[in-house]
Formats: C-alpha cells, sequence, structure tokens
C-alpha cells in the first residue's frame, strides 16, 4: 500500500496528467506588475496565479477522482510497451552539426525537438532524464530513450520551456546545460533556475517576443496549467512558442488542450505555419484530459486553426502517463485527418529520432 500511495502522489505531481481543482475564476493569473497600455492587467493574470480563458463554466476536476480511476479503477492501464522501438530510431549526430542550410527539425523524444536554421539551434522542452519526476528511484519512467545523448547535441543557442511540469522542465538537463544557452521560459519560472546558478534567463509574457540570431521568438498562449509542487499551483505561466525566420515560420505547442479562440488567433498572428510542433499523447480518460491535453482529433483542428502547412505529433510514446495505448495515437491521428480530408503527408506521427525538413522526405 505504501509503494502504491507513493506513486500515486508522484504521477499528481509528475508530469501534469492530473488537472488542478481550481475553478476558472479561481485558477487566474499571478499577481504580476505587467499591466497593459489601458492600465489593466492581461485576462490571463489573477491575483497570485494564472489562468486559462476558455474553460467552461462548470468545469471542476477532480484529482481524487483521477488517482482512484487510475490505481483502482476498472480501466486497464498499458504497462510499459514490448514494441515502442517500432516508431523510435537513433539520431545520427552528424546530421546535426553543423545546422543545415535547410531548415530541420528532429524528435529526440517527447516533446524535446532540435530546431535548426540558418546557423540557429533551438532546444524545445529538453527532457533527457530517466524519470519525469521529482524524485530518481520513483514516478513516471520513460521507457523510450533519447534518441541521441545529451553531449551529442550540437552548440544550443536557445532553449524555450513551455512549463514547468516534470517531463517539460526536467532540472537534471537544466544543469546540464546551465548558462551556456539562453533559456526562454513563461512568466513565473525564472526564480526556479536560481538554484542551478543560471541566470542568462528570460521570462515572456504571452505575445512578448525575444530576437536571437535574426530569430524571432514568440511566447504564444495555450491552455494548460502550472503545478511542481503542492503550494505553486498555476503560479508560473503556460505557453506555446513562435519562432520566425524572414522566410521560415515554426510552432512548437508545448502541453495543451483545445479551444476554437487561441489557435485561430495564433494563426492569424504567424500567418502562415510552416512547420508546427503538436501533441499527440497522453490523453485519455477524456473526461479528466480533455481540457488540459489535446487527443489526436483536437490536433488536428489546431493544424487547421494555426495555418500550418506541415506537421509533425510530439507529447507521445516516452512516458506511460495517460490510459491510451502506445500506439493509439498514430493511428487516431491518421483517422482525424482522413475525417478531415486532409493529406496524412502533412501531417505526421514521426518517429523518435527522426528529422523533418521541407517538402523532403523523413530521414
Amino acid at each position: 500500500m505504501l509503494k502504491r500511495f507513493v506513486a500515486m502522489m508522484l504521477l499528481t505531481l509528475a508530469a501534469g496528467c492530473s488537472a488542478n481543482q481550481a475553478t476558472p475564476d479561481a485558477a487566474s493569473g499571478r499577481g504580476t506588475d505587467q499591466v497593459s497600455e489601458g492600465g489593466e492587467k492581461p485576462a490571463h493574470h489573477g491575483d497570485g496565479v494564472f489562468r486559462n480563458l476558455y474553460l467552461p463554466d462548470d468545469y471542476q476536476p477532480s484529482t481524487l477522482a483521477f488517482l482512484q480511476a487510475r490505481f483502482f479503477g476498472d480501466q486497464n492501464w498499458p504497462e510499459a510497451p514490448q514494441d515502442h522501438k517500432a516508431f523510435w530510431q537513433a539520431t545520427d549526430p552528424q546530421r546535426l552539426n553543423p545546422p543545415p542550410a535547410l531548415p530541420q527539425a528532429t524528435l529526440i523524444g517527447h516533446s524535446t525537438v532540435l530546431l535548426q536554421y540558418q546557423g540557429v539551434n533551438i532546444l524545445t522542452d529538453p527532457m533527457f532524464s530517466d524519470r519525469a519526476s521529482p524524485v530518481g528511484f520513483a514516478g513516471p519512467k520513460r521507457y523510450t530513450q533519447p534518441s541521441l545523448a545529451l553531449t551529442d547535441l550540437p552548440d544550443i543557442d536557445v532553449v524555450v520551456i513551455s512549463h514547468n511540469h516534470y517531463d517539460h522542465l526536467d532540472a537534471a538537463t537544466v544543469n546540464a546545460l546551465g548558462d551556456q544557452v539562453l533559456w526562454l521560459v513563461p512568466l513565473g519560472l525564472k526564480s526556479w533556475f536560481v538554484q542551478f546558478n543560471v541566470d542568462n534567463v528570460i521570462e515572456l509574457d504571452w505575445w512578448q517576443s525575444h530576437t536571437v540570431k535574426g530569430v524571432e521568438i514568440q511566447a504564444l498562449p495555450s491552455q494548460h496549467w502550472s503545478k511542481r509542487t503542492l503550494f505553486d499551483t498555476n503560479k508560473s505561466l503556460w505557453a506555446s512558442w513562435g519562432f520566425k525566420w524572414s522566410d521560415f515560420t515554426a510552432w512548437f505547442g508545448g502541453d495543451t488542450g483545445y479551444n476554437p479562440v487561441q489557435f485561430k488567433e495564433i494563426g492569424e498572428a504567424l500567418g502562415q505555419v510552416d512547420l508546427a510542433m503538436i501533441p499527440i499523447g497522453a490523453y485519455e480518460p477524456r473526461w479528466f484530459m480533455k481540457y488540459h491535453h489535446v487527443n489526436p482529433a483536437d490536433a488536428v483542428e489546431i493544424f487547421r486553426d494555426i495555418n500550418a502547412r506541415s506537421a509533425f505529433g510530439i507529447h507521445w510514446n516516452t512516458f506511460v502517463l495517460t490510459a491510451e495505448n502506445i500506439d493509439e495515437p498514430p493511428q487516431a491521428l491518421a483517422d482525424a485527418l482522413r475525417l478531415q480530408q486532409i493529406n496524412p503527408q502533412r501531417f505526421q506521427a514521426i518517429n523518435i529520432g527522426a528529422t523533418w525538413q521541407p517538402a523532403s522526405s523523413l530521414q
């Protein structure tokens, strides 16, 4: 029983699979000093925390109900799969260094992507540890290893973080990369880096941007939440990220639920998105996950809303976080694309380790 209790608590903290219990009003904004030109705080800022803007009025998730379903319910949750290597391949470091002339993006694992263009190396949500957990001996254990070692990465210019859940913000990886990279993070996260003596960190609110080597990197909305301890729910913001070169635009979804407003706004702001990296996993059971984790059908709606030309799926085939089978997201994505009459080559569930390039076969 003790082992099960510890597992329950770690799962609650570890990877954002349990939604917060605050109502839409109470789950709102962090008490920052940022105000608009009219003297008002942005709508997603509130009293001491941040909030989502488009949750239903009756939204009231129960973490206790989730834990009961996870550990004591009738639904069979998958164990670490035996066939995960069917969706995995090793990445050749020589393909990544030096950065190529064409844009390319390599899915290293989970939501960790290396985006490269015009000599700039950008890393998203780097997670290289064996567990998405506050401790190394328990919590969600990765069954699919990164497609290359952290030491095989090229020199990284910028790291973007979508939010503070353990499967997206990994302490060991932060400590390893340190101050040699620039960290762009949502509001409220910079102070967390102090413990690692990392101060090369810039916080951005939604719609704010920072330019690095000619690339405009913009924090954009998402529908999620934050929590790293029992006492910090929604005290830091969550975000998706846009990357704008003069002739190429990419978007990284991080971790998000769907709503019919914010992604259309992102599409209007970015214009044509050449590459979108959209989560497609960790979405069952829907009664609990729906508003914070998209399923493949939602991912296709995002693909359409942001005006994406091409996309690949992230946030799957790494941890057992939720109830769907490991091989379900690719098939569900194919079904959703067929229903929407979208060419499946435009939005693929690529292998971990595969590299995307525009108008070319995967390598």
